[in-house]
């Protein structure tokens, strides 16, 4: 059934625009701002990343 596909693994977790991997929180150096980045940062110089809300902290 495509439901069963849709919702099959981390569903909830966004997925990088650039290299189509799922994201993971991460916490800023500078702010401490927590955001959605790329698990290819450094790797494939993907820079994705997406900012949090409060609400999701």
């Amino acid at each position: 059934m495509l439901l069963d596909i849709a919702y099959e693994g981390a569903y909830w977790r966004p997925m990088c625009a650039s290299c189509g991997v799922k994201m993971v929180v991460r916490e800023g150096k500078d702010s401490r701002a927590m955001f959605w980045g790329c698990v290819n940062y450094g790797k494939l110089r993907c820079t994705s990343r997406i900012q949090l809300r409060s609400a999701e902290k």
